[in-house]
């Protein structure tokens, strides 16, 4: 018997859209994969034909890679109730001017946030076009910070 429950599947579905959306569209990930356009849109519909495709472990990998940020490895080890954290590299100090380029980064990605945000509920609901736009905006918001984090931290950014 599956263990893994419709709402998991959801979860990587949701994290697979967000990294094609971080990587430059779906588009852009076949020559990437062993997989076409049609395929890797199965793996982020919540059709009911495609309800039970999900992205392979390999796929999953390349997709993180070309969005910059382990978000479907992530959302994975979320649901075995983990998370991923950076492996630890020699720490090597932060210049003040990356620092500040990095800071200003995660300003302006929060910046989109907000303004999609305040056009998603302009109308008073957030409906399936405003989550389309709103989220991957969300998701570049996270990576900014998390690059942030990383070079604060003495690790480079990816």
């Amino acid at each position: 018997m599956r263990t893994i429950s419709e709402v998991d599947i959801r979860a990587i579905k949701g994290a697979t859209e967000a990294a094609y959306q971080l990587g430059g569209g779906v588009t852009a990930f076949p020559d990437l994969t062993r997989v076409n356009v049609s395929t890797l849109s199965k793996y982020a519909s919540f059709n009911d034909d495609y309800r039970e495709s999900v992205i392979p472990c390999d796929v999953a990998v390349e997709a993180d890679r070309r969005a910059k940020s382990p978000v479907i490895v992530s959302a994975m080890a979320r649901l075995l109730g983990y998370r991923l954290v950076p492996e630890a590299e020699e720490a090597k100090p932060a210049e003040a001017g990356d620092l500040l380029g990095d800071l200003l980064k995660v300003i302006d990605e929060f910046g989109d946030v907000v303004r999609e945000a305040r056009k998603a509920l302009a109308d008073g609901s957030v409906d399936a076009a405003d989550r389309k736009a709103l989220n991957p905006e969300i998701s570049e918001a996270f990576r900014a910070l998390e690059q942030f984090r990383d070079r604060i931290n003495g690790r480079a950014a990816g």
